[in-house]
């Protein structure tokens, strides 16, 4: 996971809400397959939206 609090990649569709977006698949763990945040990734993380898009709750070490 990587933030950018600078907007500096504006201009990428994989980088948005302040994130770097990727989505790995069983069948190619090597290559990010998602192609767009907005219709590859955020749709799913929206339950996650009021955590800074992160699942928080599944990963206990991220609350502390």
């Amino acid at each position: 996971m990587v933030k950018d609090s600078q907007n500096r990649f504006a201009d990428n569709p994989i980088w948005g809400e302040g994130w770097s977006w990727a989505l790995f698949k069983p069948d190619n763990l090597e290559q990010n397959q998602a192609k767009n945040y907005k219709t590859d990734c955020l749709a799913c993380h929206v339950p996650a939206k009021n955590t800074d898009w992160i699942y928080t709750d599944a990963y206990p070490a991220l609350n502390q």
